[in-house]
């Protein structure tokens, strides 16, 4: 339920601060965004929600893609840094 009013928020910061509204909105099939009224806020305000599949990385963003590059990068940094 906390995520359903954390979005309810967000999305009005969103209409204030831009004066634009969200169209689409990438969802991970998490069970918190499909509770029934998640489901009808975005469709009485014309959300279309777009389910990605977990296990596919071309389906994740830029973001998500390089974070394991970093972290064995920093890693790699880490181990042969001499103290």
């Amino acid at each position: 339920m906390m995520t359903f009013s954390t979005f309810k928020k967000f999305k009005a910061l969103v209409k204030n601060q831009t004066r634009r509204k969200i169209k689409k909105l990438r969802i991970d099939n998490g069970l918190e965004f499909c509770e029934s009224k998640f489901i009808e806020f975005c469709a009485v305000n014309d959300i279309v929600r777009h389910k990605t599949l977990v296990s596919k990385p071309q389906q994740k963003g830029v973001a998500e893609r390089i974070n394991p590059t970093l972290l064995e990068k920093a890693r790699r940094m880490l181990s042969n840094a001499r103290f």
